[in-house]
Protein backbone atom coordinates (compact mmCIF):
# COMPACT_ATOMS: atom_id res chain seq x y z
CA UNK A 1 0.00 0.00 0.00
CA UNK A 2 1.21 3.43 -1.41
CA UNK A 3 1.03 6.36 1.39
CA UNK A 4 -1.24 8.74 0.67
CA UNK A 5 0.49 11.98 1.07
CA UNK A 6 -1.45 15.51 2.49
CA UNK A 7 -1.44 18.41 -0.63
CA UNK A 8 0.96 19.89 1.28
CA UNK A 9 3.36 16.38 1.39
CA UNK A 10 3.28 16.60 -2.10
CA UNK A 11 3.47 20.07 -3.31
CA UNK A 12 6.64 20.34 -0.75
CA UNK A 13 7.81 16.87 0.64
CA UNK A 14 10.81 17.31 2.98
CA UNK A 15 13.99 14.31 1.68
CA UNK A 16 17.37 14.49 1.29
CA UNK A 17 18.33 15.70 -2.24
CA UNK A 18 20.15 12.83 -3.58
CA UNK A 19 16.55 10.49 -3.26
CA UNK A 20 14.61 10.08 -6.44
CA UNK A 21 12.30 12.63 -7.21
CA UNK A 22 9.77 9.98 -7.62
CA UNK A 23 10.61 8.35 -4.19
CA UNK A 24 6.70 7.34 -2.50
CA UNK A 25 7.30 5.95 1.34
CA UNK A 26 5.64 3.03 2.03
CA UNK A 27 2.92 2.32 4.21
CA UNK A 28 2.30 -1.00 6.26
CA UNK A 29 -1.29 -1.93 5.66
CA UNK A 30 -1.52 -2.02 9.42
CA UNK A 31 -0.87 1.88 9.51
CA UNK A 32 -2.75 4.99 8.85
CA UNK A 33 -1.77 8.46 8.18
CA UNK A 34 -2.75 11.27 11.08
CA UNK A 35 -1.79 14.72 10.28
CA UNK A 36 -0.79 17.13 13.48
CA UNK A 37 -0.14 20.49 13.56
CA UNK A 38 1.04 23.20 16.41
CA UNK A 39 0.49 27.26 15.52
CA UNK A 40 0.83 29.80 17.74
CA UNK A 41 -1.29 32.37 15.84
CA UNK A 42 -0.99 35.65 17.47
CA UNK A 43 -4.62 36.47 17.82
CA UNK A 44 -4.71 36.63 14.44
CA UNK A 45 -3.20 39.77 14.43
CA UNK A 46 -0.86 39.83 10.48
CA UNK A 47 2.11 41.61 10.47
CA UNK A 48 0.20 44.43 8.90
CA UNK A 49 -1.61 44.65 12.47
CA UNK A 50 -4.86 43.57 10.63
CA UNK A 51 -6.85 40.41 12.29
CA UNK A 52 -7.07 38.04 9.79
CA UNK A 53 -8.38 34.44 11.16
CA UNK A 54 -9.34 33.56 7.09
CA UNK A 55 -5.72 34.07 6.67
CA UNK A 56 -5.14 31.42 9.58
CA UNK A 57 -7.79 29.03 8.23
CA UNK A 58 -6.52 29.16 4.66
CA UNK A 59 -3.26 27.96 5.91
CA UNK A 60 -4.00 25.50 7.65
CA UNK A 61 -6.60 24.23 5.09
CA UNK A 62 -3.34 24.24 2.62
CA UNK A 63 -1.09 22.02 5.14
CA UNK A 64 -4.30 19.45 5.04
CA UNK A 65 -4.25 19.08 9.05
CA UNK A 66 -6.32 17.08 10.53
CA UNK A 67 -6.14 18.05 14.51
CA UNK A 68 -4.77 21.17 15.04
CA UNK A 69 -3.42 22.85 18.42
CA UNK A 70 -3.66 26.44 18.30
CA UNK A 71 -1.92 28.82 20.84
CA UNK A 72 -2.55 32.23 21.77
CA UNK A 73 -6.84 32.41 20.34
CA UNK A 74 -9.19 35.14 21.17
CA UNK A 75 -12.51 35.68 22.04
CA UNK A 76 -14.52 38.98 22.02
CA UNK A 77 -18.35 39.52 23.06
CA UNK A 78 -19.21 41.86 20.67
CA UNK A 79 -22.72 43.49 20.27
CA UNK A 80 -23.63 41.47 17.44
CA UNK A 81 -22.21 38.52 18.44
CA UNK A 82 -18.92 36.21 19.54
CA UNK A 83 -15.98 36.74 17.93
CA UNK A 84 -14.14 33.40 18.99
CA UNK A 85 -11.37 32.80 16.31
CA UNK A 86 -11.44 29.43 17.22
CA UNK A 87 -15.19 28.93 16.13
CA UNK A 88 -14.80 31.07 13.35
CA UNK A 89 -11.21 28.98 12.06
CA UNK A 90 -13.12 25.86 12.63
CA UNK A 91 -16.61 26.58 10.95
CA UNK A 92 -14.09 27.96 7.79
CA UNK A 93 -12.32 24.53 7.78
CA UNK A 94 -15.49 22.70 9.02
CA UNK A 95 -13.83 21.24 11.97
CA UNK A 96 -14.79 20.67 15.52
CA UNK A 97 -12.89 22.33 18.39
CA UNK A 98 -12.78 23.17 21.84
CA UNK A 99 -12.03 26.41 23.14
CA UNK A 100 -9.76 27.13 26.74
CA UNK A 101 -10.30 30.83 27.76
CA UNK A 102 -7.48 31.00 30.37
CA UNK A 103 -7.42 34.50 30.74
CA UNK A 104 -10.90 36.09 31.11
CA UNK A 105 -11.44 40.16 31.24
CA UNK A 106 -14.22 41.80 30.51
CA UNK A 107 -15.82 40.48 27.21
CA UNK A 108 -12.64 39.34 26.35
CA UNK A 109 -10.97 36.05 26.55
CA UNK A 110 -7.79 34.76 25.33
CA UNK A 111 -6.23 31.01 25.37
CA UNK A 112 -5.62 27.55 23.21
CA UNK A 113 -7.67 25.46 21.25
CA UNK A 114 -7.59 22.37 19.40
CA UNK A 115 -9.58 21.84 16.06
CA UNK A 116 -10.31 18.07 14.59
CA UNK A 117 -11.79 16.39 11.85
CA UNK A 118 -12.48 13.39 13.96
CA UNK A 119 -14.13 13.35 16.94
CA UNK A 120 -13.62 14.26 20.66
CA UNK A 121 -14.25 11.53 22.96
CA UNK A 122 -13.02 13.48 26.30
CA UNK A 123 -11.78 16.90 26.96
CA UNK A 124 -10.01 18.01 30.45
CA UNK A 125 -8.24 21.35 30.81
CA UNK A 126 -6.97 23.23 33.25
CA UNK A 127 -4.19 25.83 34.55
CA UNK A 128 -0.79 25.82 35.03
CA UNK A 129 1.17 26.54 38.00
CA UNK A 130 1.85 30.72 37.70
CA UNK A 131 4.61 31.87 41.09
CA UNK A 132 3.95 35.48 41.10
CA UNK A 133 0.56 36.68 40.63
CA UNK A 134 1.91 40.31 42.13
CA UNK A 135 3.60 40.57 38.57
CA UNK A 136 0.62 40.12 36.64
CA UNK A 137 2.50 37.88 34.61
CA UNK A 138 0.39 35.79 31.81
CA UNK A 139 -1.38 32.94 32.88
CA UNK A 140 -1.11 29.59 31.43
CA UNK A 141 -2.84 26.54 31.13
CA UNK A 142 -3.03 23.43 28.92
CA UNK A 143 -5.74 21.28 27.02
CA UNK A 144 -5.82 17.54 26.76
CA UNK A 145 -8.21 16.11 24.23
CA UNK A 146 -9.09 12.23 23.38
CA UNK A 147 -9.72 11.79 19.72
CA UNK A 148 -11.35 9.31 17.95
CA UNK A 149 -9.48 8.39 15.17
CA UNK A 150 -9.66 5.48 12.72
CA UNK A 151 -6.62 4.28 14.20
CA UNK A 152 -8.14 4.49 17.39
CA UNK A 153 -8.40 7.09 20.16
CA UNK A 154 -5.36 9.73 20.57
CA UNK A 155 -4.43 11.49 23.72
CA UNK A 156 -4.11 15.27 22.38
CA UNK A 157 -2.15 17.79 24.80
CA UNK A 158 -1.98 21.37 23.69
CA UNK A 159 -0.19 23.93 25.90
CA UNK A 160 1.67 27.44 26.03
CA UNK A 161 4.35 27.73 28.70
CA UNK A 162 6.07 30.61 30.49
CA UNK A 163 8.37 32.94 29.21
CA UNK A 164 10.24 32.41 32.41
CA UNK A 165 12.37 29.40 33.07
CA UNK A 166 11.61 28.71 36.34
CA UNK A 167 7.98 28.68 35.96
CA UNK A 168 7.87 26.62 32.87
CA UNK A 169 10.33 23.85 34.89
CA UNK A 170 6.94 24.12 37.59
CA UNK A 171 4.77 23.62 34.36
CA UNK A 172 6.47 20.76 32.76
CA UNK A 173 6.60 19.07 36.14
CA UNK A 174 2.79 19.35 36.58
CA UNK A 175 2.51 18.18 32.84
CA UNK A 176 4.66 14.98 33.12
CA UNK A 177 2.45 14.42 36.48
CA UNK A 178 0.00 12.12 36.97
CA UNK A 179 -3.22 14.43 36.38
CA UNK A 180 -1.46 14.73 32.79
CA UNK A 181 0.80 12.69 30.61
CA UNK A 182 1.53 10.39 33.53
CA UNK A 183 -2.38 9.08 33.12
CA UNK A 184 -1.98 8.04 29.57
CA UNK A 185 -1.84 4.26 29.60
CA UNK A 186 1.05 3.22 27.95
CA UNK A 187 0.02 1.25 25.45
CA UNK A 188 -1.98 4.35 24.06
CA UNK A 189 -0.90 7.15 21.87
CA UNK A 190 0.11 10.61 22.80
CA UNK A 191 0.87 13.50 21.12
CA UNK A 192 1.97 16.44 23.33
CA UNK A 193 2.66 20.21 21.53
CA UNK A 194 2.51 23.91 21.51
CA UNK A 195 4.50 26.67 22.17
CA UNK A 196 6.86 25.09 25.30
CA UNK A 197 9.39 28.66 25.03
CA UNK A 198 12.39 26.29 25.28
CA UNK A 199 14.46 25.22 22.78
CA UNK A 200 16.05 21.88 22.41
CA UNK A 201 19.34 22.71 24.76
CA UNK A 202 16.59 23.58 27.73
CA UNK A 203 15.86 21.53 30.49
CA UNK A 204 12.13 21.47 29.70
CA UNK A 205 12.76 20.19 26.27
CA UNK A 206 15.72 17.47 27.78
CA UNK A 207 13.00 16.20 30.15
CA UNK A 208 10.04 15.94 27.85
CA UNK A 209 12.43 14.02 25.36
CA UNK A 210 12.81 11.61 28.02
CA UNK A 211 9.30 10.46 27.98
CA UNK A 212 8.73 11.11 24.42
CA UNK A 213 10.08 11.84 20.84
CA UNK A 214 10.77 15.32 18.91
CA UNK A 215 9.40 14.26 15.42
CA UNK A 216 11.82 17.17 14.06
CA UNK A 217 14.46 14.59 15.46
CA UNK A 218 12.65 11.74 14.28
CA UNK A 219 12.34 11.93 10.40
CA UNK A 220 15.91 11.27 9.06
CA UNK A 221 19.32 11.80 10.94
CA UNK A 222 19.82 14.23 7.62
CA UNK A 223 16.84 16.29 8.21
CA UNK A 224 18.05 19.64 9.75
CA UNK A 225 14.89 20.39 12.23
CA UNK A 226 13.29 23.98 11.41
CA UNK A 227 12.88 27.26 13.62
CA UNK A 228 9.35 28.62 14.23
CA UNK A 229 10.06 32.03 15.86
CA UNK A 230 10.17 34.63 14.86
CA UNK A 231 7.62 33.99 11.63
CA UNK A 232 10.63 37.04 9.80
CA UNK A 233 13.64 35.33 10.87
CA UNK A 234 13.56 32.56 12.62
CA UNK A 235 15.83 31.90 15.34
CA UNK A 236 14.45 30.24 18.04
CA UNK A 237 13.25 26.69 18.00
CA UNK A 238 10.66 26.89 20.76
CA UNK A 239 7.40 25.51 18.69
CA UNK A 240 7.18 21.57 19.29
CA UNK A 241 5.08 18.07 18.42
CA UNK A 242 6.63 15.51 20.83
CA UNK A 243 4.89 11.71 20.33
CA UNK A 244 5.20 8.57 21.98
CA UNK A 245 6.88 5.55 20.23
CA UNK A 246 3.35 4.20 18.72
CA UNK A 247 4.08 7.09 15.65
CA UNK A 248 6.95 7.29 12.96
CA UNK A 249 7.21 10.81 11.36
CA UNK A 250 6.74 9.90 7.75
CA UNK A 251 7.36 13.98 6.59
CA UNK A 252 7.49 17.00 9.06
CA UNK A 253 7.35 20.97 7.28
CA UNK A 254 7.72 24.39 8.50
CA UNK A 255 5.68 26.40 5.69
CA UNK A 256 7.92 29.97 5.06
CA UNK A 257 5.26 31.20 2.41
CA UNK A 258 4.11 34.94 2.27
CA UNK A 259 0.70 33.94 3.79
CA UNK A 260 3.23 32.56 6.82
CA UNK A 261 5.48 35.09 6.91
CA UNK A 262 2.05 37.77 7.34
CA UNK A 263 -0.31 35.77 9.44
CA UNK A 264 1.25 35.53 12.48
CA UNK A 265 4.82 35.98 14.47
CA UNK A 266 4.96 32.63 14.41
CA UNK A 267 5.77 30.08 11.71
CA UNK A 268 3.22 26.64 12.15
CA UNK A 269 4.74 23.22 12.39
CA UNK A 270 3.19 20.32 10.69
CA UNK A 271 4.35 16.80 10.55
CA UNK A 272 2.74 14.07 8.67
CA UNK A 273 2.67 10.91 11.09
CA UNK A 274 1.77 6.83 10.75
CA UNK A 275 0.36 5.64 13.36
CA UNK A 276 -0.18 1.59 13.83
CA UNK A 277 -4.07 0.69 13.73
CA UNK A 278 -4.64 -2.81 15.26
CA UNK A 279 -6.24 -3.78 11.68
CA UNK A 280 -5.82 -7.26 10.24
CA UNK A 281 -2.96 -6.63 7.58
CA UNK A 282 -4.06 -6.22 4.46
CA UNK A 283 -7.42 -5.02 5.92
CA UNK A 284 -8.15 -1.14 4.16
CA UNK A 285 -8.66 1.50 6.54
CA UNK A 286 -11.51 4.39 6.04
CA UNK A 287 -9.84 7.27 4.57
CA UNK A 288 -9.65 10.03 7.70
CA UNK A 289 -11.12 12.73 5.51
CA UNK A 290 -14.01 10.57 4.08
CA UNK A 291 -14.90 9.14 7.63
CA UNK A 292 -15.51 12.71 9.44
CA UNK A 293 -16.83 14.34 6.06
CA UNK A 294 -20.42 15.13 7.37
CA UNK A 295 -19.61 15.51 10.49
CA UNK A 296 -21.21 18.99 11.16
CA UNK A 297 -18.63 21.61 12.98
CA UNK A 298 -19.59 22.43 16.84
CA UNK A 299 -17.87 23.18 19.71
CA UNK A 300 -17.34 20.76 22.95
CA UNK A 301 -18.17 21.87 26.31
CA UNK A 302 -15.45 21.55 28.95
CA UNK A 303 -16.03 18.12 30.97
CA UNK A 304 -13.54 18.21 34.02
CA UNK A 305 -11.84 20.54 36.27
CA UNK A 306 -8.96 19.69 38.15
CA UNK A 307 -8.23 22.93 40.09
CA UNK A 308 -9.40 26.61 40.14
CA UNK A 309 -7.79 29.52 38.46
CA UNK A 310 -4.90 31.15 39.43
CA UNK A 311 -5.46 34.35 41.21
CA UNK A 312 -5.74 37.58 39.11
Amino acid sequence: MKLQLSKATKRKIIQPADRDEDFQAELPANESVVRIMTYNIHSCVNQDRKVRPGRIADIIGELDADVIALQEVDSEKCPNGNSNQAKIIARELDMDYVFFPIEEKCLHAFGLAILTRCPFEEIHRDWLPNFNSRLRLRKRGAIRAIIRTPAGPIHFFNTHLSLFKIERRKQLEVLLGEQWLASVPEDEPIVFCGDLNAGAASSVYRKLSRKLNDVQRELDHLFLPKRTFHSRTPLFRIDHIFVSEHFRALNVEVPRTPETLMASDHLPLFAELGIRNGKPKGQSLPNLHELNRDIPQRSFPIVQFNGEPPPT
